[in-house]
């Protein structure tokens, strides 16, 4: 009898432990699906538009400008009537440097020397860099396009450098 018993005990554990698992995995499985539901809502919502400043669109789009090239243009000093004729090329490379050299008569060159260029957005900064080891010509530059240079001298804004990209 006391066989009988265990052997009943046990025919009704099996079918209980059968009923927890079974509403385990039913209550596992249910909120997995509620969990992943509210995940996906979540991915599904639009996002909200932001307004578009066309500023920063242009400044994304437009490339910086360009130095490099052959330039030609006039060395004047507000004022006065004389005018020197002047000759820039910048090189292609990540330094910016190149030549110049102010041309006379018979398009002679009279003085020469190395250049470096510095830009930044629509601003140039100039470094004629003289030979002999004299001190150097420093003008600071508009470019607003990449044809044009319109500069100063720095410490004489009297005397204009104004050069053109040929």
């Amino acid at each position: 009898m006391d066989n009988n018993i265990q052997n009943q005990s046990l025919s009704v554990v099996r079918p209980v432990t059968s009923i927890v698992l079974a509403t385990l995995m039913a209550v596992s499985f249910c909120s997995t699906m509620a969990i992943l539901g509210k995940t996906s809502q979540v991915l599904a919502n639009p996002l909200k538009s932001q307004q578009v400043n066309h500023l920063q669109i242009n400044e994304v789009i437009t490339s910086p400008s360009s130095i490099v090239g052959n330039w030609k243009g006039s060395l004047y000093s507000q004022g006065d009537d004389v005018v020197t004729s002047v000759e820039m090329v910048i090189k292609q490379g990540a330094n910016q440097q190149g030549t110049w050299k102010f041309i006379g008569e018979n398009n002679t060159p009279f003085e020469s020397g190395a250049v470096v260029a510095s830009v930044g957005a629509n601003n140039v900064n100039l470094e004629f860099k003289q030979t002999n080891k004299k001190p150097s010509w420093f003008f600071k530059c508009k470019l607003p396009n990449n044809t044009k240079l319109s500069c100063e001298k720095v410490g004489n804004t009297l005397t204009k450098l104004t050069l053109k990209k040929i």
